[in-house]
């Protein structure tokens, strides 16, 4: 897999997160940036994998992609999620059974879904299918190789993992993320080179600031994972986002 950060027009993208910016408006204005590059003559067809609650979370940002697609097609599989009315097509249902016909996709992403793949090679195997000849996919996740992910797991393993963001947060709710099973199967550079190879383009950016994981400490604590987050940066080591991009 390359790594995307030796391009300078992608590693601005970094810096941006790294000086404070939100990701969610990072992760859109990459995708946008495969908009205005692509050599198509009209308006992308735009395919987003997991779009209920917006882009990221953010209904806006998912309606400025929308409006720059010819058509804006979605698939959200949880039958409790209320969509916006701005996509051409929905598909409720798993991305790996909708019926997308081949080759009918110009641009596609997904934000926070690739750590949940049961079976990531059906996956992309749909995504290489769906899209056109030199189609492009962005997947943003989390990076499997970071010292949170490894802890996570670890505390699943130890049955410590709900009590603490219970303790945390309160009581899952209907939204909180965790109530969707990880299994970080598609999350690192080795997995992704193996689950990609039917593509001719494929990299990585690795994405981490200072302050990147507060959501997950205590605020007493919250300096310590500061600490750990400008000692990775200082050293150049990977960040807690990953970011994927494929060509077909």
């Amino acid at each position: 897999m390359l790594d995307l950060a030796a391009d300078p027009n992608l590693f601005q993208y970094v810096l941006r997160y790294r000086q404070g910016e939100w990701r969610a408006t990072i992760f859109r204005d990459l995708i946008r940036a495969d908009f205005q590059n692509s050599r198509a003559t009209s308006a992308p067809v735009v395919l987003d994998i997991g779009c209920g609650r917006g882009f990221d979370g953010d209904p806006c940002l998912q309606s400025s992609l929308a409006a720059a697609a010819s058509s804006y097609v979605g698939v959200e599989p949880d039958p409790d999620v209320d969509l916006a009315s701005l996509f051409s097509t929905v598909h409720r249902c798993s991305f790996e059974a909708a019926p997308i016909p081949d080759g009918s996709v110009d641009l596609a992403f997904t934000v926070m879904v690739l750590e949940h793949l049961d079976d990531p090679a059906k996956f992309w195997n749909k995504v290489h299918a769906v899209l056109r000849p030199g189609g492009v996919f962005w997947g943003f996740t989390m990076d499997a190789r970071h010292w949170f992910v490894r802890a996570s797991l670890l505390a699943k393993r130890l049955r410590v993992k709900d009590v603490y963001l219970n303790w945390l947060h309160g009581r899952r709710g209907d939204e909180r993320y965790e109530n969707y099973p990880v299994r970080y199967r598609s999350n690192t550079p080795e997995q992704l080179d193996r689950l990609t190879s039917a593509f001719q383009s494929r990299g990585v950016l690795s994405i981490g600031k200072v302050g990147q994981l507060d959501y997950y400490f205590p605020t007493g604590l919250r300096g310590l994972g500061r600490a750990l987050d400008r000692r990775a940066i200082q050293r150049g080591d990977v960040g807690s986002l990953l970011a994927v991009r494929v060509v077909k």
